[in-house]
């Protein structure tokens, strides 16, 4: 904050790290004169699409974001090709089926207790805490394997604890979005976020399946290949706990009430979801996608060993890259939507477009078009994904955002729900009639779900105003005395409420006290 002409001025990218900001507060009661960013013209689009990684809290949440993803993604592929080497010959599909149920499983128990977690205490040290514990279970998995020692169910449990350690990761990693970024600029920021993911699906599967064989030579036993690439996830794990702490501190902790027991917490996210329509339709319709294609997903080796004759990894890596890219360009044409209030068009055309090809995907034999059709499935779902995640993080108050955020998550914990049976047809009658049955299924579905439900369907999100801060800048600049609490408001366009300095707690509504003067008209509170 610095003097300009007499009046005060205030720049949100001075103020972007803690004690960065230059020059003195103003007085009590003076209000800073605001220096608007610049306005990106239609000149501007590739300014436009990354805009909000001039952020630098989000820019740097974003490098971990990628760190963490990239890990996650290569052993996605490793725990897939390991299942099937590990699983007995005809039941491989069953095998891979397993330990995805032991992944995922985790999602629909932990994910509620991880939301609440997150609306209660430091998200960044939960997400230091967390990726700690996941870097740790992939130094276990690499000793296991380069000492030969891994058995089908020592993978098993090893996926199980990695899933409950994601399922306590997430609802704090996408809570902490709309903190980091000025409120118009969350649609960007999500859009950016899946991008990031995305990308991580295009380089990771394919390095992956590349590294396999060649670090073969190196390993210690029958899967050594398996076990140094596992250690490479390990490095990047501890890189994306290096950028955590590169966060600030403050503006990380929602404000909670006093009192309040675990047992009525985790019903104050489930009541709230259940008696607000519009977000209960979000999250069922959320539900439906990976319930019906992710076990798509799974079977990706299977159709890369079986149906399209790529054995060794290199085909499942090809495909997974193939959907990566698709994912990307769905997620970047997202981020360019943030002025389109209408998110209901937006998601019915993503959910077409995605069981659409997702069908295609099925039916075709040549490994070059299978990728064109995995891809442009992605795309689809990437636009419905997307404008859906951006709707729950803005209709979501930012003190139960985490619990909401984490009953999405249980939308990932469903998929074992559907993977099972679908495996199991897929080793009864064939994979690629199996995954046309089930595509046109959820094709059906969704249509009902966006003609019988206008609401749904015409679901607008308004433009939200422009904010020179971002919640997490607003909370340091509160911390450090530099403006007060009314005017942090202000500069987050009051969208959500600026959190307290690390510490504080707010009070339960009946023990606040406001003195109002004789005949006086109470205020509404903020």
């Amino acid at each position: 904050m610095v003097r300009s002409g007499g009046a005060c001025t205030l720049n949100s990218h001075a103020l972007a790290l803690p004690n960065r900001a230059a020059g003195r507060p103003c007085p009590r009661g003076r209000h800073p004169v605001i220096r608007s960013h610049a306005t990106y013209g239609p000149g501007n689009t590739l300014q436009r699409t990354l805009s909000s990684l001039q952020e630098r809290e989000f820019a740097w949440y974003f490098a971990g974001n990628a760190a963490f993803f990239m890990a996650m993604q290569m052993q996605f592929v490793l725990r897939a090709q390991l299942a099937y080497d590990l699983s007995a010959e005809g039941s491989k599909a069953t095998g891979l089926g397993l330990v995805t149920l032991g992944a995922a499983a985790p999602m629909i128990f932990v994910a509620p207790v991880g939301g609440l977690i997150a609306d209660r205490v430091n998200k960044r040290t939960l997400l230091i805490v967390t990726q700690s514990a996941a870097a740790l279970i992939s130094l276990v998995t690499t000793v296991l394997i380069l000492t030969d020692l891994m058995e089908y169910w020592y993978l098993f449990l090893l996926a199980f604890s990695a899933g409950t350690i994601f399922s306590l990761n997430m609802p704090a990693r996408q809570a902490l979005v709309p903190q980091l970024v000025p409120q118009h600029k969350l649609m960007n920021a999500v859009s950016l976020q899946m991008s990031g993911m995305n990308l991580t699906r295009i380089i990771a599967p394919a390095l992956a399946g590349i590294l396999i064989a060649p670090l073969g030579f190196i390993g210690i036993g029958e899967h050594g290949g398996l076990g140094w690439v596992y250690l490479l996830t390990f490095v990047l794990f501890a890189g994306a706990v290096a950028s955590e702490f590169r966060l600030p501190v403050h503006g990380m902790q929602a404000e909670s009430e006093e009192g309040e027991s675990f047992i009525d917490g985790l019903r104050g996210g489930f009541r709230y979801a259940i008696s607000t329509p519009v977000i209960l339709m979000l999250l069922v319709a959320g539900m439906l996608m990976p319930f019906f294609a992710f076990p798509v997903q799974v079977m990706l080796p299977l159709f890369a060993e079986e149906v399209f004759d790529r054995p060794g990894g290199m085909g499942f890596g090809l495909l997974m890259g193939a959907g990566g890219v698709g994912g990307l360009i769905g997620t970047i044409v997202s981020a360019n939507f943030d002025g389109v209030p209408n998110k209901g068009h937006i998601m019915f055309i993503g959910a077409i477009i995605m069981a659409g090809f997702l069908a295609a995907f099925g039916a075709v034999g040549v490994f070059a078009f299978a990728m064109v059709f995995i891809a442009a499935s992605n795309i689809g779902q990437m636009l419905f994904m997307s404008s859906n995640n951006t709707a729950v993080q803005t209709i979501a108050p930012e003190e139960l955002r985490g619990r909401v955020m984490s009953i999405m998550m249980m939308s990932f914990g469903v998929m074992p729900i559907g993977v099972l049976p679908i495996t199991y047809a897929a080793d009864r009658f064939g994979a690629q009639e199996t995954v046309v049955v089930v595509s046109l299924v959820l094709l059906g579905l969704l249509a009902v779900v966006f003609v019988a439900i206008p609401a749904f369907r015409n679901l607008r999100i308004d433009v939200l105003a422009q904010a020179e801060l971002s919640p997490v800048q607003a909370a340091t600049l509160v911390a450090e005395g530099k403006i007060t609490r009314a005017e942090a408001d202000r500069l987050t366009g009051r969208l959500r409420r600026t959190p307290l300095p690390e510490g504080t707690r707010r009070k339960r509504p009946q023990e606040e006290r406001i003195e109002v003067p004789e005949g006086a008209t109470p205020a509404p509170p903020p």
